[in-house]
């Protein structure tokens, strides 16, 4: 039998700086919106999910304004807001 393969690449840790300069996003819906809005906020949580809140649990109270007090908290980057037109 062959032997195990010996890994070469390193698995450097981040540094404290290059921790701070991933973006961090927020991904919130706005306003009464319908189920495939839902569900492309939820993709779209899904895709950015190393970085972003994927359990996020929102209300139809929060307003703009309230996410952007808590994202110098969280230290987010990006705050990402889905909405539907009147059709």
């Amino acid at each position: 039998m062959g032997h195990g393969r010996k890994k070469k690449r390193t698995h450097a840790v981040p540094t404290q700086e290059e921790i701070e300069k991933i973006p961090k996003t927020l991904v919130v819906k706005s306003g009464g919106v319908g189920r495939s809005v839902g569900a492309l906020v939820s993709d779209v949580r899904h895709v950015m999910e190393p970085n972003t809140a994927s359990k996020l649990k929102e209300r139809k109270t929060n307003k703009i304004k309230d996410y952007i007090a808590v994202s110098s908290q969280l230290g987010l980057t990006h705050l990402m807001l889905f909405s539907q037109t009147e059709a």
